[in-house]
């Protein structure tokens, strides 16, 4: 079987599946090893956008290193726009690993920006990642200059969609303390009129937390009622799970935050992003002092100081490479009223 036999099957069974990845990484091996570079490039395209929906960003990283090589020695004809739109995801996962260097990820960043302003693309996507990164860096001061060029930078072709912006608005209000402009943001995703493959999913939980500090206790419910039906059992809504937990500890919903709590710890080990799974970490430690705090009894699979210690390390992680506290901290902080 040559490389394309098996994207072929991959097709078949469904390339977004955990066994089309299998076929499109043997079609990979194939095409390397008989030194057939378009197919090569074709199946590790096909395994981004397959590992992207799966949430497989380490596969997604080096299929990516390997096409913008690709790309720069310019030998078969690659199209630029739909690599510089795949360069938004891998700059956007690469910070969710803490091996991985500050200085590695400006590096990425400046090379993204620099391909962006070659081919006269808008820089507004460039900025709105930085800002993110700023944000998930714990990094205040970035996160308000990189705004600000967010904000005034152009729209183009390679803006994401409407809900994808809609989503980052909210997040960004959300990370603020803003609750009510989050949810005045979020009206079109709520109605349904924005919507994407990723979104509402990604913004319920945070929606079911800004409703309950808005003292929305039905809208709040709403949001966990609709959301978790989208993202139950999926690696990728590693993070939205683990809002929906957070927000059932804070409304004292311990049977239910039980039930998710315990489904999503299995579902974790699925995940190579090691910041979805610290989130998770994180919420569950959470729910679990609470609920020790209240005298309840909750069973998740796992021993309470077991999982404060996987937080625990994983906020250090993040931390050490960051160069701050801010995850040990924020941890610090969501367990303190349980103490």
């Amino acid at each position: 079987m040559d490389a394309y036999d098996y994207m072929d099957e991959a097709y078949e069974v469904g390339e977004k599946s955990v066994e089309g990845v299998r076929l499109i990484e043997q079609a990979i091996k194939v095409a390397d090893a008989e030194n057939d570079v378009e197919a090569g490039y074709e199946a590790r395209d096909m395994l981004m956008d397959a590992t992207y929906d799966l949430g497989m960003p380490k596969k997604q990283l080096l299929a990516f290193a390997w096409m913008i090589k690709q790309f720069e020695a310019e030998e078969i004809y690659i199209d630029e726009d739909d690599l510089m739109w795949k360069y938004k995801w891998v700059a956007l996962s690469i910070i969710d690993f803490p091996e991985i260097s500050k200085a590695q990820i400006d590096h990425l960043l400046d090379d993204m920006k620099q391909k962006y302003v070659g081919f006269q693309f808008s820089l507004k996507p460039y900025y709105k990642i930085r800002t993110m990164i700023a944000m998930s860096m714990g990094e205040p001061e970035e996160v308000t200059r990189l705004r600000a060029e967010w904000q005034a930078a152009k729209k183009d072709h390679m803006n994401d969609c409407i809900a994808c912006e809609t989503n980052d608005e909210v997040y960004f209000q959300f990370y603020h303390g803003d609750y009510q402009k989050a949810v005045d943001k979020a009206k079109a995703l709520i109605s349904g009129k924005q919507k994407c493959d990723e979104v509402p999913h990604l913004t319920n939980g945070v929606l079911a937390l800004a409703f309950w500090q808005l003292g929305d206790a039905e809208a709040a419910a709403e949001r966990f009622k609709k959301g978790y039906k989208l993202t139950k059992g999926k690696a990728e809504f590693l993070n939205a799970n683990a809002d929906f937990v957070q927000y059932l500890t804070a409304s004292e919903q311990w049977q239910e935050a039980e039930k998710v709590a315990k489904a999503e710890l299995k579902v974790l080990p699925e995940s190579e992003n090691k910041f979805r799974q610290f989130r998770l970490w994180a919420a569950v430690a959470v729910l679990l002092q609470a609920a020790q705090k209240h005298g309840v009894s909750i069973d998740v699979g796992m021993a309470a100081a077991d999982v404060k210690q996987q937080a625990e390390q994983a906020a250090a992680a993040f931390d050490g490479r960051n160069g701050n506290r801010y995850y040990q901290q924020q941890l610090a902080a969501q367990l303190a009223p349980y103490a």
